[in-house]
């Protein structure tokens, strides 16, 4: 008899350890469903960055009438960075320091940059191709500099960012 109820025991023991982790893997009657954040692109390897519209100092400037910075994809892994400073007359020099930032998914940080100057003249366009990485947002800050020969004036401008 001690026999046929050690069986039992065994029978009942084994079943509920095969059917115990069914049991707890029942769910509570809600059905849910993996699904990708909507905030992320397809393709995008981070969350997008903060919306910021183009950004540029609001000093009133005597000497500089335009500054812009750009990215646009150059086909490919291909980043073209285009920058553009006008100044209302010739200036002693115009220096433009930019560079292309990478969003990581909470800090913006330099990717590569670049720096131009050119003396007596009053319009300076700066072209730049850097390979990327595919999946990150990118950005161009620039640092407009106007010198006429007593001072220099200076302004940033923050292009829109752009998911490679």
């Amino acid at each position: 008899m001690l026999k046929n109820n050690m069986k039992n025991v065994t029978k009942v023991t084994l079943a509920v350890a095969l059917t115990l982790p069914l049991i707890l893997a029942i769910p509570n009657g809600e059905i849910q469903a993996a699904s990708k954040s909507p905030t992320v692109e397809s393709g995008a390897l981070t969350p997008p960055p903060p919306e910021v519209q183009s950004i540029q100092s609001n000093a009133q400037l005597d000497n500089i009438y335009y500054a812009n910075g750009s990215v646009i994809p150059g086909g490919g892994l291909t980043a073209k960075v285009s920058i553009n400073t006008i100044t209302y007359s010739q200036m002693n020099y115009i220096q433009v320091d930019y560079r292309l930032e990478r969003w990581t998914g909470t800090a913006w940080v330099t990717y590569r940059s670049n720096s131009v100057t050119k003396s007596n003249i009053s319009a300076l366009s700066a072209e730049s191709s850097w390979t990327v990485i595919t999946g990150y947002y990118y950005r161009v800050v620039s640092v407009h500099t106007a010198n006429d020969g007593s001072t220099a004036e200076k302004t940033t401008h923050t292009s829109p960012s752009i998911l490679f």
